[in-house]
């Protein structure tokens, strides 16, 4: 029902305008906004705590309005209470009332899940030393003393021709998975955007790096997958810093010298319910592999073949989780995260959200947090939508940016600080210079899907063994001189074939 619609059947139109118009000014403004927007960046401006709380009251006000019109009917026709009357009004009270409360709660969730995902706006960027702090323990044994001096590149000075900076994320991935005492963050990656040029760059982080620097001169010894945790447990050592996800930006933006001021983290375990909230992902696979002892997140044992997969959310983690697998590692695994996380941005990008927006917005507010404020969101979400894969670049950092080694802290990948510093300047390169030399998103490809094996043989028939033949026994003769006996020859055993890592398409 429309406020002001039964006066207008009435004949009482001065009285309709009077009701209809301040919801005909709200849709007006509602519609021009959404056809002048981009769709994905109209949301992400909604998708502001402040902004949703506004919406609320608005349509508290919507619904109070409507409510004043339903009543006004009365000045039209009185009416009388009878039973017809009564029923008349229910439905009528029922047609206003519960789309419009629908709407209200669909509305307060999503004020809940961007509360929870920008719960850390208040913290700040990256961890600054504090030059007033007092000074931590030098010799203590989880540190190594490098250059006194924190990199300047970390705190760049400012150019005297004032440019339009990149826009540089820290993307963690935290496992807190089965088996495991403290929360590591296993993936680490940089996402750059350029908002001149148009392009992303992505850069790997190695969870087993070790004596990653520290901007106020000291190295972490311990694994970089462990810093958040460490921080959290030993605040004290890290003057100034609000959480350890700001002391590991600070920490990978030091390697890679570059400022990281924005962090985003999401919980492994909540990713699988983010992918199914957007229908799965598709992936096209180029290199295919089978672990059949993958057993993490509801499946067990996990293989792809090369193709086109649309996988759901626990077959989408598994691939961005299996690394060993014949022919797979951290590193390769790292690429895959990549993809991962390109292929769930275009879902996103195409507007899979909208499907179901209630599961959407709960599983985003349950996975994700960032420090990223929310008025920025929309500017960047913006011109990254626009990006093409062709101008995503990537790099996995690996031999010989780091060497592996093995000691008391296991096996561990030593950075090069030498040679990543120089890397990195080609890929995180000025606003509106194009890198070179690096590879792109691979294409997400075209034709029809087919779904990824789980179950520990990977799809692949188990190898069949040869069926023993009996050896016959001789006949006795008691007439006949024993000769000596003929030994009965023994069946040549069959090779066991190996089973090809890579399952055949289903």
């Amino acid at each position: 029902m429309f406020p002001g619609l039964g006066h207008l059947v009435a004949g009482r139109a001065r009285w309709a305008l009077v009701l209809a118009a301040p919801v005909l000014v709200l849709l007006a403004a509602g519609a021009l906004v959404a056809l002048t927007s981009n769709t994905l960046a109209l949301a992400a401006r909604t998708f502001d705590p402040a902004v949703l709380s506004a919406l609320v009251v608005v349509q508290l006000l919507v619904l109070a309005w409507r409510l004043l019109a339903l009543g006004a009917v009365r000045l039209v026709t009185p009416l009388r209470a009878t039973s017809t009357t009564v029923i008349a009004a229910a439905v009528a009270l029922a047609i206003v009332v519960g789309p419009q409360l629908w709407l209200a709660g669909l509305t307060l969730d999503a004020r809940d899940a961007a509360a929870e995902v920008f719960a850390h706006v208040d913290d700040g960027g990256a961890w600054v030393p504090s030059e007033s702090a007092p000074p931590v323990e030098s010799d203590d044994p989880d540190f190594a003393t490098q250059s006194p001096e924190p990199s300047p590149s970390v705190a760049p000075s400012p150019s005297p021709t004032p440019e339009v900076p990149r826009i540089n994320v820290l993307l963690i991935g935290m496992d807190s998975g089965v088996g495991r005492n403290t929360a590591l963050t296993d993936t680490m990656i940089v996402a750059s955007l350029d908002p001149v040029g148009r392009t992303v760059s992505m850069a790997s982080i190695p969870r087993d790096m070790v004596d990653v620097p520290l901007p106020d001169g000291r190295k972490y010894r311990g694994k970089i997958n462990s810093l958040v945790s460490y921080v959290r447990w030993h605040p004290k050592k890290f003057p100034g810093a609000k959480d350890g996800q700001s002391v590991l930006a600070a920490a990978i933006g030091t390697l890679l010298q570059i400022r990281i001021d924005y962090w985003a983290q999401v919980n492994l375990g909540g990713f699988i319910a983010l992918v199914d909230s957007v229908g799965g992902v598709v992936i096209n696979v180029t290199d295919g592999f089978c672990d059949p002892r993958y057993d993490e997140y509801g499946i067990n044992g996990f293989g792809v073949g090369t193709g086109r997969y649309r996988m759901n959310g626990e077959e989408a983690l598994a691939y961005a989780r299996v690394r060993k697998a014949a022919g797979e590692s951290d590193f390769t695994r790292a690429a895959r995260q990549q993809e991962v996380i390109a292929a769930l941005r275009d879902k996103i990008v195409k507007g899979a959200f909208l499907d179901n927006p209630a599961r959407f917005l709960r599983s985003l507010g349950q996975t994700v947090s960032t420090n990223i404020k929310p008025s920025l969101i929309a500017d960047y979400v913006d011109i990254a939508s626009g990006i093409a894969r062709k101008d995503t670049f990537r790099v996995v950092i690996r031999h010989p940016l780091v060497k592996s080694g093995y000691d008391e802290r296991g096996s561990i990948q030593i950075p090069q600080l030498d040679r990543i510093p120089s890397m990195a300047a080609r890929l995180f390169t000025t606003t509106g210079v194009r890198p070179e030399g690096f590879e792109t998103m691979p294409s997400a490809g075209s034709g029809a899907t087919k779904n990824a094996a789980s179950s520990n043989t990977c799809g692949i028939k188990p190898t069949p063994k040869p069926t023993p033949k009996p050896t016959p026994k001789p006949t006795a003769n008691p007439t006949a001189t024993p000769g000596p006996a003929t030994p009965t020859p023994e069946p040549t055993p069959e090779p066991t074939p190996t089973p090809d890592p890579t399952p055949a398409p289903s």
